[in-house]
C-alpha cells in the first residue's frame, strides 16, 4: 500500500454546510517530522529547497512534475537519495528560475517551471513557422457575438477591446450578490441554514491508486465533524491507523497514521499564515458568510461544468490568492470550488467538485465530493453515507491530541 496514500499527504479542510473541501499549505508531512523542520532537516540529499517548511517540499516536487509532464522517476531514477543527470538538472533549473524572479521581480513568484515547460520536459524555444502571425494573418480580436475582428491594433489594445466586450457580455446576467443570494436560498435559506449549530458526517472516501497502477484505490471509513462557529475535524479509518486533521477554532492540527501530531505549517512563500486561511474555510456559516470573506467579488462569466452551465465568480479575500466559485445557473448550488496552494516553485490548484445535493432538516448538503488536483496521488472522493444535524459532540472532539515522539529522516 502507498505511503502516500495511508498517510493522507492531501490535508482536506471540511467547511460547513456545502461539505467544501479547502485544501491548505500542509500538505505532503514526512510521518514524524515537526512542523518547525525545514526540508533539509526532515530529509536527506536536499541542496537547492535548504529552508522551505518540510510540509511544502512534496508538493512542490509534485509540481515540478506537472510542469514537465513525468513522474519522479523522471529524475529520481529509482533510490531517492542518489544524484542522477536529471536531478542535478532540476538545480540548476530552479537556481535559474529563483534568480530571475529574484533580479526581475522583487522575489514574487512570476516565473515557474510551467512558464517554460507547460507539460513538455524538453521546452520549445523556437516557434513553428506557419507563414503568419496569427490563424487569421493577424491579431485577432472578438465580436460580440464570438467571431474574430480583424485589426492590426497591438496586444494592450486587443486585452483592452476584450475587456470591454466580456463587460457588455456581462450586462444582462446577475451581479455577485445575486447569485450568492440564490445560493443561501438554494441550501434551504438563511433561517434553515442557522437552525443548524452542529453536524456530523459519515461516509467512505475514495483515495487515488498509484498513477502506475501498482496499487489500486483505497476505501475507507471517514467522519466529518463540524461545529459553529467554525470548529471541524476529519477521521480517516485507515487499516495502518488513523488519521486526522481539525481545527479548534485556533489552532490548525494534523494527526498521522504513527500517532505523531503536529501543528499545521504554510510554505514561506504563502501570502497569508496557514492559520488564517483555515479560520476562514472553517465557517460553519460559509454560505451567509461569503461577502465578508471576500474584499472584491468578480463575475467572469458563464462556464460548462461537468453538464451543467455555471456563473464563475472569483472572490479575492484580503491579502490572499483569488479563489473561483461556480454556481449553477438553473439551481443557484455550488458546483465547483477551485483554490491555489502555494508551493516553493509555483501555485498548486486543488479543484473540488460538489454534487448529489440532498435535503437534511431542510438544509441541502452535497453527497458526494470530489477533490482533484494537478497531482493524480491527491485525488479524492467523500461519497457521504449520513449526515446528523445538531448532534451532541464532545467538548474535546477538536481539541489537539497528544502527539508520540517523532523519529527519524527520510528521503523525499
Amino acid at each position: 500500500m502507498r505511503k502516500a496514500l495511508v498517510s493522507i499527504r492531501t490535508i482536506i479542510a471540511v467547511v460547513g454546510l456545502t461539505l467544501a473541501a479547502a485544501v491548505l499549505a500542509v500538505a505532503q508531512q514526512p510521518a514524524g517530522a515537526p512542523a518547525a523542520r525545514t526540508a533539509a532537516q526532515a530529509y536527506k540529499n536536499i541542496q537547492v529547497l535548504k529552508d522551505i517548511p518540510n510540509t511544502q517540499l512534496i508538493p512542490t516536487m509534485r509540481f515540478i512534475s506537472t510542469a514537465l509532464g513525468v513522474e519522479c522517476e523522471f529524475c529520481h531514477m529509482g533510490d531517492r537519495s542518489v544524484d542522477t543527470p536529471n536531478k542535478n538538472t532540476a538545480r540548476k533549473m530552479m537556481t535559474m528560475m529563483m534568480s530571475i524572479n529574484n533580479t526581475s521581480f522583487n522575489g514574487r513568484m512570476n516565473i515557474t517551471c510551467y512558464t517554460c515547460h507547460h507539460g513538455n520536459s524538453s521546452p520549445v524555444g523556437t516557434p513553428t513557422p506557419t507563414g503568419q502571425y496569427s490563424e487569421s494573418g493577424a491579431t485577432v480580436f472578438f465580436k460580440p457575438d464570438g467571431g474574430p475582428l480583424a485589426g492590426g491594433r497591438d496586444e494592450v489594445m486587443a486585452e483592452a477591446y476584450k475587456e470591454y466586450m466580456a463587460k457588455d457580455r456581462l450586462a444582462a446576467m446577475p451581479t455577485p450578490d445575486e447569485i450568492l443570494t440564490k445560493y443561501v436560498t438554494a441550501l434551504g435559506g438563511e433561517q434553515a441554514i442557522r437552525r443548524v449549530s452542529a453536524r456530523l458526517i459519515t461516509g467512505m472516501v475514495e483515495l487515488a491508486g498509484d498513477v502506475r497502477g501498482v496499487s489500486p484505490a483505497i476505501y475507507a471509513p471517514v467522519e466529518i465533524a463540524s461545529k459553529a462557529s467554525n470548529q471541524w475535524v476529519m477521521t480517516f479509518r485507515m487499516p495502518n491507523g488513523t488519521i486526522a486533521n481539525g481545527f479548534d477554532g485556533n489552532v490548525a492540527w494534523l494527526q498521522a497514521a504513527n500517532g505523531v501530531v503536529t501543528d499545521a505549517t504554510g510554505p514561506t512563500n504563502a501570502p497569508l499564515p496557514p492559520q488564517i486561511r483555515v479560520k476562514r474555510n472553517a465557517d460553519f456559516y460559509e454560505p451567509l458568510n461569503l461577502k465578508r470573506q471576500y474584499s472584491r467579488l468578480m463575475l467572469r462569466g458563464i462556464e460548462r461544468v461537468r453538464d451543467r452551465d455555471a456563473y464563475l465568480v472569483v472572490g479575492f479575500p484580503d491579502g490572499d490568492t483569488p479563489e473561483r466559485l461556480y454556481f449553477d445557473k438553473d439551481t443557484g448550488l455550488l458546483l465547483r470550488k477551485t483554490v491555489v496552494v502555494p508551493t516553493a516553485l509555483g501555485d498548486y490548484p486543488i479543484q473540488n467538485d460538489y454534487d448529489d445535493y440532498r435535503d437534511v432538516g431542510g438544509v441541502k448538503v452535497p453527497y458526494l465530493v470530489r477533490t482533484t488536483s494537478i497531482s493524480p496521488a491527491e485525488n479524492m472522493v467523500v461519497h457521504v453515507e449520513k449526515v446528523q444535524n445538531n448532534p451532541t459532540l464532545d467538548a474535546n472532539k477538536f481539541t489537539k491530541p497528544p502527539s508520540r515522539e517523532p523519529t527519524g529522516r527520510r528521503t523525499p
